[in-house]
Parts: C-alpha cells; structure tokens; sequence
C-alpha cells in the first residue's frame, strides 16, 4: 500500500525563486525504508517536509504537481513522524525530565496513561537512553537530543516516520546501533530518510533516491542506484575512492571479515569502473 505519492510535483520557497523540487515522481510504500542522498541543496531536507506535511509552514511556497498521502492501517490518515535536521526545535524543554519530554508526544495522541508508560519505556529502551531518562532536557549534549527526539517520534509509532540527516551529532558506535534500530522498525513502519552516510544507506535502505537540483537521477536498490552517473551527485567521504583504489590494486585484505553491507557497497563502488 502507498504512503505517499507525488506526481510531477514542483515546489519554490517563494514566488520568485529557483524550485527547490522540480517535477519530482515518487512513491514510498508501507514498511518501506527509502534514503534519499545528494549534494548540499539538492532537495533532500525539502522532499522530507513536503512528504511530512510541513510545508504548509512557509506561507510564502509555491505548488505545481499532486501530492497524495494514504490512509493508515485504521482507516484515518496515515500518520507521520518526523526528526528534523533542526531537531533542536522540536524539545519542548517545558518538561523537567527526559522521560516526560518523551510522553508528550503520547498525549499529543491522547492515548490513555497506561499505553503511554508503555509506549515511552520501550522508546527509551529502544534508543538506548535509559541513563538519561531522569535527567533534565536543558543537560543534555547535542547527540543525546538528537536520541530524545528520534525516541518521542517513535513513542508515537507513526505509519511513516521521517528522519533528515538523523547521524548528524552521533558518534560511530550509536550511528551503527541505529542502523540495527531502523532495520527493525521498518516491519512496523515506512521509513524516509535524508542521510549519506554508505554504510548505513546499505544497512537500513530498500531504496535509494538520488537528487540533484530539485530532481530525481537515481532510484532503486543502492547496489543499482549508485553508478558512474549517479555518484557525482552523491556526498561520499574521500575514503570510498580509497577503498575503490585498494580493492583495484589487489590490496584488500582477503581474510578481513568485513560485513555483508561493506561488501555491498564495494560491489556498488566498482560500477565506478564500469558502464553506467
């Protein structure tokens, strides 16, 4: 079933400026998992809002195209998390404990006391924050907000949950214990996400969606997706080229246990010698 889909759709911040999305075709499915990659300004943190619904905020945009969102599994209009590459914004900081700025989004929902208890532990558990869960949102360092707010919208446990750039202010071993976080929420949910980080794109993505300008050049499995073509609009790390280099030359260690997605990506970053 389609969350979300968008036919020809252009969208400019104001009347007179360039379209930060410009005739875009998109569908996400339900327990889907998209990443969308690209260069600074290509689109990505722009398609997430407008697929959020968000965009309603910027009275002065302009619209062309259709944007369809479908209706969840209880018959109403699917609902949508989102983790904002701003996410600082979204901490409400009216709440004296990590655990309550968590409920909120619960009673936001109106769910009854007892399911919200239920729905903040395992979003707490989940995230791993349970060492921060009694202390003050005003204490916390920059990833630990990031964690606080990615766990409220899970709490909420939306139809389709929308994180831009959400590895922003994680160290490597939370930006890996993530990617198993997400894998594991996509058989309840549809994903959207905004990052460009390879190894995770590998790990947690169905899909991967390039854009350049406002504009899809890439869609498919990542393995497909990143070409000769498609990789100058990608914002990979300098070390891609080295592994690129290694594995040409015949220096890779072959006795290395390297992960199934690593191997992935290194059979993607070979069609860098190849055709398009």
């Amino acid at each position: 079933m389609k969350i979300v889909s968008l036919t020809e759709f252009s969208l400019s911040y104001t009347k007179d400026s360039p379209p930060a999305l410009n005739g875009i075709n998109f569908d996400l499915n339900s327990r889907e998992s998209v990443v969308v990659s690209g260069l600074s300004g290509s689109g990505k943190s722009t398609l997430c809002l407008a697929i959020a619904g968000l965009t309603e905020t910027f009275p002065a945009m302009t619209f062309k195209g259709v944007i369809r969102r479908s209706d969840g599994a209880n018959g109403e209009r699917a609902r949508v998390g989102i983790v904002l590459q701003n996410f600082y914004s979204q901490i409400t900081y009216l709440r004296s404990t990590v655990m309550e700025e968590i409920a909120f989004s619960c009673e936001n929902l109106g769910l009854p006391r007892q399911e919200t208890v239920r729905r903040v532990s395992e979003a707490i558990d989940m995230v791993r924050i349970g060492h921060l869960a009694d202390r003050s949102p005003l204490e916390l360092s920059g990833g630990e907000k990031q964690k606080v707010v990615l766990a409220a919208a899970i709490a909420g446990k939306p139809d389709l949950l929308v994180l831009d750039e959400p590895l922003s202010q994680l160290d490597p071993e939370s930006t890996a214990y993530l990617g198993g976080v997400l894998t594991e929420l996509k058989r309840e949910m549809a994903l959207l996400i905004a990052e460009n980080d390879p190894y995770f794109i590998l790990k947690v993505a169905d899909r991967l969606v390039v854009l350049s300008e406002g504009k899809i050049v890439a869609d498919g499995p990542p393995e497909e997706a990143i070409t000769r073509s498609s990789v100058a609009y990608l914002d990979l790390p300098a070390w891609t080229m080295c592994v690129a280099k290694a594995d040409e030359e015949g220096i890779t260690r072959e006795n290395r246990q390297a992960p199934p997605y690593e191997l992935n990506y290194r059979k993607a970053i070979s069609a860098l010698k190849g055709p398009n």
